[in-house]
């Protein structure tokens, strides 16, 4: 386990099931730490915004990033659907 990519639940070890949610805070901190120059956040409880970012990207890392399972994406399609959106409209 890669304690810096691993979600706040599972490093408690909290008793309950990892689920999808897991792997969507994994790679939520994996863009994270790609989009802020591969320097990890000082905090995990709330994910301090990248300047160099849009608001939007963000955001979605944030809700990826959640400390709370229950606020995260519940699928990767909903993190993808997210991601695709702000690409079309920011980007084409």
């Amino acid at each position: 386990m890669t304690e810096l990519f691993s979600e706040p639940e599972q490093l408690k070890k909290i008793a309950e099931p990892l689920s999808n949610r897991s792997d969507i805070y994994s790679l939520g901190m994996t863009l994270y730490v790609l989009a802020n120059d591969k320097k990890f956040p000082d905090q995990r409880d709330v994910l301090p915004e990248i300047e160099e970012i849009s608001v939007e990207l963000n955001a979605i890392l944030r809700k990826a990033c959640s400390y709370y399972p229950g606020n995260r994406y519940q699928s990767a399609a909903e993190l993808r659907k997210e991601l695709l959106k702000l690409m079309i409209t920011k980007y084409c």
